[in-house]
């Protein structure tokens, strides 16, 4: 790990991993300046959308609008306009701490996703980034010129990611996981909010940590290779269960902080509500994690905490034949079973 402290933080995030959660909890420090899905909206609604035409014409019909409004309204949400956005809080954030949140699906080449899941899904064209290194430009004209990890440019492996060489070095990343029988079933209810289904190619995104898989073994391999050059390149990727932060929040926290740099005595363990009503599908994905107030043991939901148990296999199948039928329930079973590999490899690094 390297020795400079953490200011460039990027939670590689996947959907239901209790990712709200773990941002609720990181925003509540004075430090911390949050900048969350600077990529989502141009990955799955924006003119680079590299969903499917059906997927898109289910978002816009479920918040009521038609295809023409709908483009309209993304018209400019583009990956270029997502990074730049994120460039400007690294800036903004001065000596405070950026922390950029994205699912990193929603950041990953066509080519890298379609070689990775089972169906087949449409090739799409690789979104143009420049980057404008708006997060260093305060830098340009000084003396001192700019910081060292900022500066780096050559880049020893292959990038999985749609951001810069340049950026992607500078940041410690994080990435949380979750079991995914918990995880698959969570985001298939909320996904219904636009007229997914578990058979959809574009289901098969959500329903896998390969992504997770593949960054930190891009991290890894970075990392070791900067030791054995004895230069201090790149930072261990830190690996966060959203199980784990759920039956030991502080605990969780108190090891993250101590990796980072930062105190945990300035966590705070609840907060103020703050839901905007927006539309059905983002309340689908946001609503609760907007209205807790604080994490509360309890084996009733309130706020953020449900009692957490081991996932009991023939429980759950059982479960999801009930709200669902015997088919969907078979191939939630199939996508969990695949993804139990790459699951159970990053737990083993978790903190």
């Amino acid at each position: 790990m390297s020795d400079e402290p953490c200011t460039r933080i990027f939670l590689f995030s996947h959907l239901r991993t209790r990712s709200n959660l773990f941002m609720r909890l990181l925003e509540t420090h004075p430090k911390v300046i949050a900048k969350l899905y600077p990529f989502k909206d141009a990955f799955m609604n924006g003119p680079e959308c590299q969903n499917a035409i059906s997927t898109k014409q289910g978002r816009a019909t479920a918040i009521g609008k038609s295809m023409k409004e709908f483009e309209e309204t993304f018209a400019h949400t583009t990956f270029q306009a997502g990074l730049d956005a994120m460039e400007k809080t690294i800036a903004e954030a001065e000596s405070e701490i950026a922390v950029i949140k994205e699912h990193t699906c929603f950041m990953l080449d066509s080519n890298i996703i379609n070689g990775n899941v089972y169906c087949d899904r449409e090739d799409k064209p690789r979104p143009v980034i420049i980057d404008h290194r708006l997060d260093i430009q305060r830098y340009e004209n000084k003396e001192n010129g700019v910081p060292h990890h900022v500066q780096r440019t050559e880049f020893p492996l292959p990038n999985p990611t749609l951001l810069p060489d340049r950026i992607i070095s500078t940041l410690q990343p994080v990435i949380i996981i979750r079991h995914p029988s918990y995880t698959f079933p969570s985001a298939l209810r909320a996904s219904s909010s636009y007229g997914a289904n578990v058979f959809d190619p574009d289901f098969a995104i959500i329903a896998s940590f390969r992504w997770q898989r593949v960054v930190f073994d891009f991290y890894r391999e970075y990392c070791e290779r900067g030791r054995k050059l004895s230069c201090g390149r790149g930072r261990w990727p830190v690996v966060v269960d959203g199980d784990k932060l759920m039956n030991d929040t502080k605990g969780q926290m108190t090891k993250f902080c101590q990796v980072v740099g930062l105190e945990e005595s300035d966590i705070r363990y609840s907060w103020d509500p703050h839901y905007v009503k927006r539309n059905a599908v983002w309340d689908a994905f946001t609503k609760i994690a907007e209205e807790s107030t604080g994490v509360i043991k309890t084996s009733v939901r309130i706020g953020f905490l449900l009692s957490v148990q081991p996932p009991n296999m023939v429980e759950a199948r059982k479960k999801w034949e009930s709200e669902w039928d015997t088919n969907v329930a078979r191939k939630l079973m199939e996508l969990v079973e695949l993804a139990m590999d790459d699951y159970n490899f990053l737990l083993r690094h978790s903190i």
